[in-house]
C-alpha cells in the first residue's frame, strides 16, 4: 500500500500514526499481536529505493496520511509530502544494549538537569533505533533533545527498545578556550 508521509508539530514521540485504511489492513492480516514494526519505502524509477523502519504505537492520523512528528523526521531524513510503499518488518530482535550520545553540548547539559526523566521517557517515545541514527526526545513535554546511536548489541541493521534494554550514554564536555582570562598565564 502507498501512503504519503506527512509531518505534525504535535507529535512528540518517534512513533508513527496510521490513516485508518492501512489499520484495517494491518489488523486484518496481522499474524501477531499489533503494534508492528514497519519499514516505509521510497524509491522512484530513477532512484534505488530507500528504506526507514517506522514503529507505531497505535495512535490513528487525523489524515489519509501516515503522521510522524516534524523533529524525527528531520533526524531521520524521512521526506515529508513523498508516497512511501509500507510493509510490516518482522523478526527485529529487541536490544539487548544500546550506546547513545548527546547530539550537542546543549543536548547533553540539558540531560544532565533531567537524566532521571530522560530514563523514565525513552521507551514511552522511542523503539526503534539502529547504528548512526538520530532521534529527538522530549523532556517536560516541550524541551527537545537529540542523540545519535552509536552501537547496538545484538548486532543488527534495526533493533527494538524494551524494557530491559540497558541503554548507556556517553557523556559529551564542552571543549575549554585556552585563551580565556581564567586559563592564560602570564609569567
Amino acid at each position: 500500500m502507498e501512503f504519503l508521509v506527512e509531518a505534525v508539530g504535535s507529535i512528540n514521540d518517534c512513533f508513527v500514526s496510521l490513516p485508518l485504511p492501512l489499520i484495517q489492513t494491518l489488523q486484518s492480516t496481522a499474524s501477531s499481536p499489533l503494534p508492528p514494526i514497519l519499514v516505509l519505502q521510497l524509491g522512484s524509477p530513477s532512484h534505488p529505493p530507500h528504506c526507514w523502519f517506522v514503529a507505531w504505537s497505535g495512535a490513528s492520523s487525523s489524515s489519509s496520511a501516515i503522521q510522524v512528528s516534524q523533529q524525527f523526521a528531520e533526524c531521520v531524513s524521512l521526506p515529508i509530502h513523498s508516497p512511501v510503499q509500507v510493509k510490516v518488518a518482522s523478526n527485529v530482535p529487541h536490544a539487548s544494549s544500546v550506546y547513545i550520545e548527546p547530539h550537542t553540548v546543549d543536548d547533553w547539559e540539558i540531560l544532565e538537569l533531567n537524566s532521571q526523566q530522560a530514563e523514565d521517557q525513552i521507551l514511552n517515545q522511542v523503539r526503534i533505533v539502529h547504528e548512526g541514527m538520530r532521534f529527538p526526545l522530549w523532556l517536560n513535554g516541550h524541551t527537545v533533545i537529540t542523540f545519535h546511536v552509536g552501537s547496538v548489541f545484538p548486532k543488527n541493521a534495526v533493533v527494538q527498545l524494551m524494557p530491559g534494554t540497558e541503554v548507556e550514554v556517553a557523556s559529551k564536555t564542552r571543549k575549554r578556550n585556552s585563551d580565556s582570562a581564567g586559563d592564560s598565564h602570564v609569567g
